[in-house]
């Protein structure tokens, strides 16, 4: 053998040598004990079959622990978490939607209306909604419009009630959602005009007897659903599980079936409508008609009209409520601390429309990935995004994505950081985080956000440790086969020793 050979061979050693005394150094003290302990809990038996992406560091960007990171997953509802802090980033925390109702006619010295009264939608996802805390619903929000109408001496409307929700595209639904999920409150349909969050409350009460089929009513009480009731009352202490179970894809006919209880007080569901331009127009023309003012030309979106551009060039033309929405930074603590899928997608969209003249889902989505690639982003065209609130499962990003936007909104985000890191649930106190981690060592010292789809759980946000270091952290299971509970107690046990873990 060479000489030159024998002292390649050494010089090879050597280095291997010193590679192991600095994986060694690297591995030893709290750190390696903390990565020891991720590990025993992801690499449990129940997890063989799922993937988990896990992605742990400081706000300067030491990775703590990594395992897959710059792999993609299901995000669910952890996507909020890119919608909002894109859009408080572009519009502001300060950011208001308004919501205009305007006379279009001549109004008489009698009080009469001759023309329609039109309601112009900015994609105001709070309109006459059951959030933010203090809402005001429809039942709250319409009466005030119709006190504006007898303000103004309308006694009588000659015309139609219009919803124009146009600074959105007609799409109402992500192109990426489950069929199934349709009927449901958690997948209802977005539009510039909405209201009551596009969907109805149900009271399903049991009948007189066994046998009787349930007594079902809904708030707020319209005519522009109708029920299809199949559910039967059976014997004391039988199964109570009625819901629906279809409505009509384009459409408000809505069947439930199933059953209930004879000694079951009430169940109470939600469901979503289509057409939220048409439905906040036809709630308020109940609403006059209920007050005394009669509207002779019905409730329609003004996209159903055969000529919308006579309305749009009426000369005659007076409004009567402007409507302010609460603010952003209030929306998006309904969006992240309630996780309300409709909120988070009524702003994905509005950032599409405002940002970008398009008040589409991929419109909106292309505003977010913009923002990600200007803030330095790794891999941000890489980003899957179909929707801003997580429930299409082509949505996919990667944990070491998420845990770079919760750096930059804590270290530079500015205002729209202080509203961003407001809008998430504190562990033990509040939102889907008030019921986990409230123990002594998390309690108060751990905000996130949770994400749920079917076999897919997930996890992001920032935890104090033990010696006052803050650490952001993200935590995604896909394609798992246990309960979700089971998840749920493995991403809790890795945020407790993340609380403990000290220098």
């Amino acid at each position: 053998m060479s000489l030159r050979l024998i002292c390649l061979f050494a010089l090879i050693a050597l280095t291997s040598s010193c590679s192991r005394m600095e994986r060694s150094a690297v591995e030893t003290g709290s750190v390696a004990e903390l990565r020891r302990g991720l590990d025993a809990i992801l690499d449990d038996p129940d997890f063989s079959s799922a993937h988990w992406g896990v992605r742990v560091e400081t706000l300067d960007g030491e990775v703590i622990y990594d395992r897959s990171g710059a792999r993609s997953f299901t995000p669910a509802s952890t996507m909020k978490l890119f919608t909002t802090a894109a859009a408080l980033s572009r519009l502001g925390p300060g950011f208001t939607w308004k919501t205009r109702v305007d006379a279009v006619g001549e109004i008489t010295a009698d009080g009469v209306l001759n023309g329609d009264l039109v309601i112009v939608g900015s994609g105001d996802p709070s309109l006459g909604a059951w959030h933010p805390g203090d809402h005001c619903d429809s039942a709250c929000l319409l009466p005030e419009w119709v006190a504006a109408l007898r303000a103004a001496g309308i006694r009588e409307v000659r015309g139609r009630v219009i919803g124009d929700g146009r600074c959105f595209t007609e799409e109402y639904y992500s192109g990426e959602w489950d069929y199934a999920d349709l009927p449901y409150w958690y997948a209802a349909g977005t539009s510039g005009l909405a209201i009551e969050e596009n969907c109805f409350r149900t009271r399903i009460e049991p009948g007189a007897k066994v046998g009787d089929p349930a007594v079902i009513s809904w708030n707020p009480n319209t005519s522009y659903i109708e029920v299809i009731n199949d559910v039967e009352t059976v014997e004391a202490g039988g199964t109570s599980n009625a819901d629906i179970v279809w409505r009509k894809t384009e459409g408000n006919l809505i069947r439930y079936d199933r059953t209930i209880a004879i000694d079951k007080p009430v169940i109470n569901e939600r469901g979503s409508v289509w057409d939220g331009a048409r439905y906040a127009a036809h709630l308020f023309m109940e609403q006059l008609e209920r007050e005394g003012i009669a509207v002779s030309g019905g409730a329609f979106n003004i996209r159903s009209l055969e000529d919308p551009s006579a309305i749009d060039a009426a000369t005659n033309r007076a409004t009567l409520v402007t409507h302010t929405s609460p603010t952003l930074a209030e929306v998006c603590k309904v969006i992240n601390k309630v996780s309300h899928n409709f909120f988070a997608d009524m702003t994905l969209r509005t950032l599409g429309h405002r940002g970008a003249g398009t008040g589409d889902y991929e419109t909106g989505a292309g505003v977010v990935e913009s923002w990600l690639g200007e803030i330095g982003m790794p891999d941000a065209d890489r980003i899957g995004m179909s929707d801003g609130s997580g429930l299409a499962r082509m949505d996919f990003v990667q944990p070491r994505q998420m845990t770079y936007l919760l750096r930059h909104m804590k270290t530079s985000g500015g205002a729209p950081g202080e509203a961003f890191l407001d809008s998430m649930s504190i562990a033990g106190v509040d939102g889907w985080m008030a019921g986990r981690l409230g123990g002594e060592e998390t309690k108060g010292r751990l905000r996130a956000k949770t994400g749920y789809i079917g076999h897919v759980r997930t996890l992001g946000g920032y935890v104090t440790t033990a010696d006052g270091e803050e650490l952001v952290f993200s935590l995604m299971c896909n394609l798992y086969t246990v309960p979700t509970s089971r998840v749920s107690k493995a991403q809790d046990e890795a945020c407790l020793l993340l609380a403990r873990f000290g220098r």
